[in-house]
């Protein structure tokens, strides 16, 4: 990480805000200031910082990725400030803090609480992980049926990991009545997006 950034995740640490002026950001908006801000821009990251303190969601959310593994109390605080104003991404990444202790004991049930806002508003990432927490049973009871529901709701919005698990769920008829064309159909989706266990099955399988 540039000298750059790490100082400019000191000051979201201390909730203090480089002198920029803010304006309301579109999602894209803030997705290049997030791209340019990892390359150590510093008027981007400021431009994210005065945004996200004057409460634009989008630009909270992308101060949250950028403190996330630097400081995470600072990034679960902004992925909330986020999150409470309902941006899926960032509902999302609520969950994930939760179910992998980022910032904040790890609460399984509050993850996948945080995962079904996300879900409500069909994000596909969130589908696949509270997907994953049903056929565990972490924080859910554990239901096979609603966790390939919500494996097949992300496969169809192309979420590579979804396809993976669906095909091979087909395949092996765990909770779903076997169907290898299907299971072949949808490994070979994921793999033509570099899903790793769907690269491996196709090539061990020529």
């Amino acid at each position: 990480m540039s000298k750059i950034v790490a100082f400019a995740l000191l000051v979201v640490s201390v909730l203090f805000v480089l002198p920029v002026a803010s304006a309301k950001l579109t999602e894209q908006q803030a997705n290049s200031l997030y791209n340019k801000a990892q390359t150590g821009d510093k008027n981007a990251v400021g431009t994210l910082l005065a945004a996200a303190q004057s409460g634009d969601a989008f630009a909270q959310n992308k101060i949250g990725n950028l403190a996330r593994g630097y400081d995470d109390a600072a990034a679960i605080a902004w992925y909330r400030k986020s999150a409470d104003q309902g941006y899926a991404n960032a509902q999302y990444n609520m969950g994930l803090c939760y179910y992998n202790g980022f910032g904040t004991a790890i609460n399984y049930a509050e993850a996948a609480a945080w995962y079904r806002k996300s879900v409500a508003q069909g994000y596909d990432k969130a589908q696949y992980n509270l997907g994953t927490m049903y056929k565990s049973g972490k924080g859910v009871p554990q239901d096979l049926a609603q966790a390939l529901n919500l494996y097949r709701k992300a496969a169809e919005q192309g979420n590579r990991s979804a396809q993976s698990a669906l095909g091979f769920h087909y395949l092996t008829g765990q909770g779903i009545e076997v169907n290898s064309a299907l299971g072949e159909a949808w490994i070979k989706k994921a793999a033509a997006q570099g899903e790793e266990r769907a690269l491996k099955y196709l090539a061990n399988n020529k």
